[in-house]
């Protein structure tokens, strides 16, 4: 069904890569059911598919399975203090595409100086990926804020150009993961918190989704993937009037932290966790309005 209707929403021949193509599809629906979002789905439908455009030549780490067993076992994300060695001249044409995008569909000024600040070497792409990975993303914000830059455009633009790596990474560490459970918050392969959650199938299950890998790892309904409160009296959910059973945002009193939750019967396939972000822009707005935090 994508291979067949993408073409006809963009032009040319169907992605190479399916996920990308449903992702498109989906963008292409919300398009025209939320007219309200067209800036953010234009960026993103105009994004995807030069991130995806070429194959990614990263290796993910050679990790040994008594080494991953006992990361997970502690706590330990995956990638968490293993040498990622980045294609530099890839990650740099992903990051002038995305900028290019930005300059065209949101704002100029913003999307040139960080485009600039990569090109005169003031932005390195492994000290990035390595603070991330570290589990030190403020050092990301610190360095745009010492540069001049939108910290939190650079973030985002960081994340955007760093997902297909990661996300091919998860998927190739997948296999370590098989049998056990992940008890944290945050991700099991990169370290970062969830963008979203999933309430998945008939059961409902909960499942917290990685913004910047897709990592996908079963949570707790009554527990906070920030603090780990699990009092009942702390945790709680809204949602706005009308998408109840679609859309709802966990919350979080003790730390004022949330999660945005979508009902899927299927589970959201790579690129798809990013569509569902842009989905969900009104819930991160409607936290905003009620005092809880980006975490």
């Amino acid at each position: 069904m994508v291979k067949s209707i993408v073409p006809k929403l963009f032009g040319g021949a169907a992605p190479a890569n399916p996920e990308v193509g449903q992702a498109l599809a989906d963008l292409a629906r919300l398009k025209k059911d939320r007219p309200e979002l067209s800036v953010a789905v234009a960026l993103l439908t105009e994004t995807l598919p030069g991130l995806f455009a070429r194959p990614i030549t990263e290796n993910p780490p050679d990790l040994s399975p008594e080494r991953a067993a006992a990361k997970l076992a502690g706590g330990v994300p995956l990638l968490r203090g293993e040498n990622i060695k980045l294609d530099g001249e890839a990650f740099r044409r992903r990051w002038l595409h995305v900028c290019k995008v930005m300059e065209r569909q949101q704002d100029k000024s913003t999307a040139r100086s960080m485009a600039s600040a990569l090109k005169r070497g003031q932005l390195h792409p492994q000290e990035l990926t390595a603070a991330l990975l570290s589990g030190n993303p403020d050092d990301v914000y610190t360095h745009a804020d010492r540069l001049g830059l939108d910290a939190e455009m650079t973030a985002g633009l960081l994340r955007l150009t760093l997902f297909p790596v990661l996300a091919q990474m998860n998927t190739a560490l997948l296999a370590f993961r098989q049998g056990g459970r992940w008890e944290k918050g945050h991700c099991p392969t990169c370290g970062s918190w969830p963008l979203l959650g999933e309430f998945r199938g008939l059961e409902q299950m909960r499942y917290l989704r990685c913004g910047w890998c897709a990592a996908e790892w079963e949570f707790p309904r009554l527990l906070c993937p920030f603090c780990a409160t699990n009092n009942h009296h702390e945790l709680g959910y809204f949602h706005v009037e009308g998408q109840e059973m679609k859309y709802r945002v966990a919350t979080c009193q003790a730390c004022r932290g949330y999660v945005k939750m979508l009902s899927t019967l299927m589970p959201l396939r790579g690129p798809q966790v990013l569509v569902a972000d842009v989905a969900t822009i009104h819930l991160d707005l409607a936290a905003a309005q009620r005092g809880f935090l980006v975490c």
